[in-house]
């Protein structure tokens, strides 16, 4: 096992309110064990602005103790480094990101939503609503010797750009099922085949590729294409010209199609997704009423004018008017389902603090859940996995 960082708050790091201390305890860990760490350099850096650093010394029996308090209603995030004695960062030795907040809940979005949200998302669900179904290709599949399902990829046409594309499974069982539908983080992804055997399980791709070729295969010929895809200050200038119009367009257009399956029990929707894959999940679920379930892991694209707000900086686009109706807090406004939301403490691809505008944003019913230390592709091995009591 890897040597890591195991951070402890004097109290729940989600309980905290402005102007109250929070106290950070830091072991150096190997195993599960306390063992010494010579060199650590820290930095603390809060939503409020201020940002204090240091190096110091952590010994099985003492560990490093750091207070910050925040002066609004925000995160402060912690990083520590293990170094080695020429001040370099210690290959094996994981680096540590936590966060605790103060006053979570009045955590509000950092925009308002353009004036006509409405209509244009209206005229998207009316396009699409109107648009004859129509499937492109459809390949049977015999996977990994699963029994018991039928497993086909599947492009669906839209009404311009890319095909809607896609992976299904559905148990053989001669049942009606639920319909599970899962969307990809950002990158170059294939789809990927879901086994439930109580479920029809469909993932969609961002791109609408096919889905037979790897990962490195679509790099080699999409990815001069699709570099930094949805990045262009030109296109997020208009909502009619950003690439996330065309992808949620090809999100709506495939989730119609796997409605339409003879299999499906015509009343359960779960949308799934993590990072980009949330977005274009809470998206689906906001403009599809049938959608009865909704799972966000580390939702991206939340609350994308919180920098200019003074709120620490995650990955993503630049903020610009085409983007203002892409939002995932804007979406989350709309959803009627209940939603579940994985946020990761240590996450500044997407900020805690927008993770909560994003739940504070929603007025049906909502659960979130946090781990502590756990980065965007990054779980601590002692994990610590707490709920958001609201």
């Amino acid at each position: 096992m890897a040597k890591y960082f195991k951070c402890f708050t004097n109290k729940n790091p989600l309980s905290y309110t402005c102007g109250e201390e929070i106290i950070f305890t830091v072991f150096a860990r190997e195993d599960g064990k306390n063992i010494d760490c010579k060199n650590v350099k820290w930095e603390m850096q809060g939503d409020d602005g201020k940002k204090i650093n240091g190096k110091a010394k952590i010994t099985a029996e003492k560990p490093l103790t750091l207070k910050y308090y925040l002066e609004r209603a925000g995160f402060v995030h912690l990083n520590c480094i293990a170094l080695d004695g020429d001040g370099k960062e210690i290959e094996g030795f994981d680096p540590l990101d936590s966060s605790a907040g103060a006053d979570v809940l009045t955590l509000s979005y950092s925009d308002c939503l353009p004036d006509d949200f409405n209509e244009y998302w209206a005229e998207i669900e009316k396009t699409v609503a109107e648009f004859e179904t129509q499937v492109v290709c459809l390949k049977e599949k015999d996977r990994d010797n699963r029994e018991g399902f039928r497993e086909y990829e599947v492009m669906v046409k839209t009404p311009f750009g890319r095909n809607a594309s896609g992976c299904i499974t559905i148990p053989l069982g001669g049942e009606k099922y639920p319909i599970r539908i899962s969307f990809l983080g950002y990158g170059i992804h294939a789809a990927y085949y879901e086994y439930d055997e109580n479920k029809i399980c469909a993932c969609f791709n961002a791109h609408g590729f096919e889905n037979d070729k790897s990962d490195s295969e679509l790099e080699k010929i999409y990815g001069s294409e699709l570099s930094f895809y949805g990045f262009s200050d030109e296109e997020n200038a208009s909502n009619m010209t950003t690439y996330y119009r065309g992808m949620m367009i090809r999100n709506l257009i495939a989730l119609k199609y796997v409605k339409s399956l003879p299999e499906w029990n015509g009343k359960d929707i779960i949308s799934v997704g993590g990072s980009q894959g949330a977005l274009q999940a809470v998206t689906v679920a906001a403009h599809d009423r049938d959608v009865t379930e909704l799972i966000a892991y580390k939702p991206w694209f939340c609350d994308l004018n919180a920098e200019a707000q003074g709120y620490l900086k995650g990955w993503r686009p630049k903020f610009a008017e085409g983007l203002r109706y892409f939002d995932t807090v804007a979406q989350g406004m709309h959803i009627k389902c209940p939603i579940q939301i994985h946020c990761y403490l240590g996450d500044y691809v997407c900020p805690p603090k927008t993770v909560m505008a994003l739940f504070n944003a929603v007025k049906g019913e909502k659960q979130i859940k946090f781990v502590q230390s756990a980065r965007h592709s990054y779980f601590p091995p002692e994990k610590e996995e707490l709920d958001g009591a609201f």
